[in-house]
């Protein structure tokens, strides 16, 4: 199908090129604007989504220094964390870890035992173990104390489920303490 375009536009475009290429320009200008306009809802709906990404973006930006802090903090932390649990295989290290507060505290180390771990009841993997120690200290009662501060703040998290302190002997000042405690571990 072939559009017959008459005569005397023919010749009005032959004669005025200038006018028709503006002419032309225009209807092509008309469409698009129709075009763009009827996406225009759509085209709104994206600017203003990326005029609250943009502002959330300002946000964080003018709360960086904030984020980095605490992201500084929180990494510290979870490192901290990390090197205070002990490898419940590496036996030797484990108990080094007593016999090192032993020294310090200037008490005896009568009994040192690794007991079994418990495995939880809960189906769910446990972020730590629980590795149970049993172990009986003897010394004067300041001593003692002094052991157990060290287990309180050394570098492992320990958790005392049990204690009982009794005199050594009758006559002398100095006292055994047994400790059933746990410490935490890799799972």
């Amino acid at each position: 199908m072939s559009i017959r375009i008459p005569a005397p536009i023919i010749q009005l475009a032959q004669r005025y090129p200038y006018c028709t290429a503006c002419l032309a320009l225009s209807a092509l200008l008309l469409a698009g604007a129709i075009y763009l306009h009827s996406d225009l809802g759509e085209f709104m709906k994206l600017q203003q989504d990326r005029g609250r990404d943009g502002d959330q973006m300002l946000k964080f930006i003018a709360h960086g220094p904030q984020l980095r802090a605490a992201y500084a903090s929180v990494h510290a932390a979870s490192q901290r964390i990390t090197e205070s649990l002990i490898v419940e295989k590496n036996i030797p290290e484990n108990f080094w870890y007593f016999y090192k507060i032993e020294q310090e505290t200037q008490t005896k180390l009568l009994e040192l035992q690794q007991r079994p771990a418990v495995i939880p009841d809960s189906g769910a993997a446990p972020f730590f173990k629980r590795v149970p120690y049993s172990l009986r200290i003897a010394g004067p009662y300041r001593n003692l104390l002094a052991y157990l501060r060290q287990l309180e703040l050394g570098s492992h998290f320990a958790r005392i489920n049990s204690f009982a302190l009794q005199r050594q002997d009758a006559s002398g000042d100095k006292l055994v303490l047994q400790l059933d405690l746990e410490l935490l571990a890799f799972p």
